[in-house]
């Protein structure tokens, strides 16, 4: 309970708000067919930092590999029509054991490993 509340306030920090700006932009503020996706990693010192998965050719953002360590979420844009997290998106937080935080114009909310949703500052 205390780590997921701790999580929360990163994901509600500054820093972590001035990532899902940086997300949209690169999302073409949901006017792109494809989704842009990006891991958030915990540097030492409370710094947070990206590390962005390679562009697709397919609709959905998808990472081949090693999750990053100190990786503390998944962020990813969605297309306009699209705000809530979906079932994969929730499915993913759970088996990740991360938050996936999705990014469109009108909301940031993430999907929180232990199934609910938080709407988060954008």
């Amino acid at each position: 309970m205390l780590a997921a509340l701790l999580l929360t306030l990163v994901l509600d920090s500054p820093q972590a708000v001035s990532w899902y700006g940086f997300m949209l932009e690169e999302g073409g503020y949901g006017r792109l067919e494809r989704e842009k996706a990006a891991f958030l990693i915990e540097e030492s010192g409370g710094v947070l930092t990206l590390e962005p998965w390679p562009s697709g050719s397919h609709r959905r953002a998808a990472f081949r590999g090693r999750i990053p360590e100190r990786a503390i979420a998944v962020l990813h844009t969605h297309p306009k029509g699209e705000p809530k997290p979906s079932a994969n998106d929730r499915a993913q937080a759970k088996r990740l054991g991360m938050p996936v935080v999705v990014i469109t114009p009108g909301a940031v909310v993430a999907a929180m490993p232990d199934g609910s949703e938080v709407t988060l500052p954008r």
